[in-house]
């Protein structure tokens, strides 16, 4: 696909460096258009200016299924009707909206039990799935060299032209790789961060191998990368396509430490420059059993042996050596 934008880690590696470095694996471009941009508010309020919009990402998992980040939805959907705009496609051309509305006696929006905002160690368990119903959902379509609307024949028949729009609409499912069951790993290909604007797919490829799931956090880890793209609910990839995670959030202190606890409150262990690091959901037991129990379909792979090797190492020492891979970008 053509619309796409590399964006650089960092403009200041040596040319020793870059000589040294291995070519690193291709990546698969086309894996990312199946994240989307979401805009989530109150039912009850007028779409404008002055509302409450929460613009964030999502990946389409399954035809009518995607998943975000539970902060993203639970403002506006987790005691009321809200309704959620779903951008399929978007080329230079044509232009594709969906709004899914959801409520307590017609949910469509599904928060993980477990979530509750205001937790430092809420990236552990942010995520929410949101159920896309063609029949049920009102869809608009735009003709953009115009900017006017369209029917949806007509949006059919400009479609079978524009590849582009096409790919988008098509595109849907990854392979998530799973961490259900296992001790604290090291992941073995590097993490790829997309973002998805304007119908153009942005990405933020990680040169650091330092990226461990800590069965102690419930999280992934990494050097700090992605961290402020805004992309929160959008997925986190290897190289090749498979989903290792979505991007979710943290609450810092005034100091810029942050804390993690464990299911009694205790604490478990406190970052003191938490900014300096990147961390995100991934799919360990209750998490992949939540996306599980709601889309058909989800494939699935372990991550151990072929996608991560078991680490022994302890907390301390992963994270000097996320600093010390900090510091080297």
């Amino acid at each position: 696909m053509k619309r796409f934008l590399l964006l650089c880690i960092s403009l200041f590696f040596t040319t020793a460096v870059l000589a040294a470095e291995k070519t690193p694996e291709p990546i698969n471009e086309n894996a990312f258009l199946i994240q989307k941009e979401i805009a989530i508010w109150p039912t009850d309020q007028t779409y404008n200016s002055k509302v409450s919009v929460y613009n964030c990402q999502a990946v389409r998992l399954a035809p009518d299924w995607l998943l975000t980040s539970a902060h993203c939805v639970y403002s506006a959907c987790g005691t009321r009707p809200c309704t959620v705009e779903i951008t399929l496609a978007e080329s230079l051309d044509l232009l594709v909206r969906v709004r899914v509305k959801h409520s307590t006696t017609s949910p469509s929006v599904y928060i993980y039990n477990g979530f509750f905002p205001g937790q430092n160690r809420i990236s552990g368990v942010d995520a929410a799935l949101i159920h896309f119903e063609p029949q049920k959902a009102e869809f608009a379509f735009v003709d953009l060299q115009t900017g006017n609307p369209i029917s949806k024949s007509e949006f059919d028949a400009k479609l079978r032209f524009d590849t582009e729009a096409k790919a988008q609409m098509d595109a849907y499912g990854a392979r998530l790789l799973s961490v259900a069951g296992v001790s604290t790993v090291q992941l073995k290909p590097k993490i790829v961060v997309p973002k998805t604007t304007a119908g153009v797919v942005s990405y933020l490829p990680s040169r650091s191998p330092e990226v461990y799931y800590v069965d102690e956090l419930r999280h992934f880890v990494s050097p700090s990368f992605g961290v402020r793209q805004g992309n929160s609910g959008g997925g986190v990839f290897t190289r090749s396509g498979d989903l290792v995670g979505i991007v979710s959030s943290l609450l810092y202190a005034k100091d810029g430490s942050v804390s993690f606890y464990d299911a009694e409150g205790k604490t478990v262990m406190t970052f003191k420059n938490a900014q300096d690091f990147f961390m995100f959901t991934g799919f360990n037991g209750s998490t992949l059993n939540f996306i599980r129990n709601k889309v058909p379909g989800l494939c699935t792979v372990g991550v151990v042996p072929d996608f991560a090797t078991p680490s022994k190492k302890k907390f301390d020492a992963i994270v000097k050596a996320e600093q010390e891979a900090s510091m080297q970008f």
